[in-house]
């Protein structure tokens, strides 16, 4: 395989350091849904196990896969689906009728329950619901065993949610339950670290650049074939590039279905600390422009490193790097482990 994910090691297990060393008398939960944020559920487990407590998915699907790389706590942090439901993992309850139909099964079941704050995403959101919820769990199998919500940013709206969020924790432990209290996600345990039960991590796992924290993920590739072309040549689909004169482009085979997206054309890669702006791409290749650069067929060109970045990325397309990284999931390469 020519396209590689290179995974380090070392940077990874600094990362999980440095979580430990801000929440120490806290658990950890590291996120590896969507494929570990696109690195690798498997490489990163592999690497982790002995360092997290939990480990979140989105979906039952992605939970099957990941009990088979670990004896952890596997979290399921979307929707339910009640065909899907064992005992084996625990599930995030977002609503009283979540509830109910849990109780239905007549299964020992352990829980989370997901408050909304203010992410108007999941969650429950009225308090009369929240109480009736307790009432039933306190007479069934369900085992309440988490209490959360979700910051939606980090600035000062953290504290009004944290406000929202307090009243739900004061109820539960009057009617003596102790769940496991989370709600602090990478970003908002750097900046408002609440020192709860358990702390949520993804993002700063795997390519965060600052707070100690260090990138654990490049991507590599090669200039695969050397075109001379002319003035008024095409290069790739629907005239999106015509050449306005004789140049030379290089053929790297990373496109749109490794996840490298069609708004990257007119973006300037560094190849060889030259930069070579992206003239098309197709499903399976990009061509980029290398005239005058001493690049030949074979040379390495990393799609993904410390500067070709997820920053540089996001940035051209207006987005964030969360959905750089996970498209990357896509990519057609072998991953590696690495120190």
């Amino acid at each position: 395989m020519i396209n590689e994910i290179l995974i380090n090691k070392t940077n990874l297990i600094n990362n999980i350091k440095q979580v430990r060393l801000c929440n120490p008398n806290s658990k950890i939960c590291a996120m590896v849904k969507a494929n570990a944020y696109g690195v690798g559920m498997k490489e990163v487990v592999k690497t982790i196990d002995s360092l997290v407590d939990y480990y979140g998915v989105a979906c039952f699907f992605e939970a099957k896969k990941l009990q088979k790389l670990t004896k952890r706590n596997i979290l399921i942090l979307g929707s339910l689906d009640f065909k899907e439901i064992n005992t084996q993992f625990s599930y995030s309850c977002n609503s009283l009728e979540d509830v109910k139909n849990l109780i239905k099964l007549n299964k020992k079941i352990n829980i989370h329950i997901k408050i909304n704050t203010g992410m108007n995403r999941y969650g429950f959101n009225s308090i009369k619901e929240y109480k009736k919820a307790l009432n039933l769990i306190k007479n069934s199998f369900l085992n309440f065993e988490g209490l959360y919500t979700h910051f939606a940013t980090a600035d000062k709206f953290v504290k009004e949610q944290v406000n929202r969020f307090m009243p739900f924790i004061f109820i539960a432990k009057k009617m003596k339950f102790h769940p496991l209290i989370h709600a602090d996600n990478s970003l908002n345990n750097i900046l408002h670290n609440h020192n709860l039960d358990l702390v949520r991590i993804g993002f700063n796992l795997y390519n965060n650049t600052k707070d100690n924290f260090m990138p654990v993920v490049s991507i590599k590739s090669k200039i695969v074939q050397i075109n001379e072309i002319k003035k008024g040549d095409l290069v790739g689909y629907d005239y999106r590039f015509v050449a306005s004169k004789n140049m030379k482009i290089a053929i790297v085979p990373f496109g749109y279905a490794d996840g490298f997206d069609l708004g990257y054309i007119g973006l300037e890669l560094y190849v060889k600390d030259k930069k070579c702006r992206v003239l098309n791409i197709c499903m399976d290749c990009m061509m980029i422009d290398v005239s005058n650069l001493n690049i030949k067929k074979g040379d390495e060109i990393y799609i993904l490193n410390n500067i070709n970045s997820l920053e540089m990325y996001a940035n051209y397309i207006n987005s964030t790097e969360y959905e750089v990284m996970t498209k990357f999931s896509y990519a057609r390469a072998n991953r590696k482990l690495i120190n």
